[in-house]
């Protein structure tokens, strides 16, 4: 994946991750990661390659132990076929 999408977390440093108005996938790609997500009593431990799936609207916050880079992945819109109406998948004039 690109670098240019890489967050990386040195010794020490944290990050808040607002919530989002989308579900995103939180994926490791270097060295070891402690998450807590909002309204959550868990914490989780993440290493290189693990994911973890943050639902729409939480928030969450994430730490390098000693060190970490991660993707915070989002989903890419649907596009709909012209002439479709919303949620019916049929063609404009032949929906009952």
């Amino acid at each position: 994946m690109d670098e240019r999408f890489t967050t990386r977390l040195g010794p020490g440093q944290a990050l808040t991750l607002a919530a989002g108005r989308t579900p995103r996938r939180l994926v490791v790609t270097c060295g070891r990661l402690w998450l807590t997500v909002g309204g959550s009593a868990d914490d989780h431990w993440l290493l290189a390659g693990d994911g973890l799936t943050l639902e729409a609207g939480q928030p969450a916050v994430v730490e390098g132990w000693p060190e970490a880079a991660f993707h915070l992945l989002h989903p890419v819109a649907q596009r709909r076929a012209p002439g479709l109406r919303t949620g019916m998948g049929l063609p404009l004039g032949q929906g009952a």
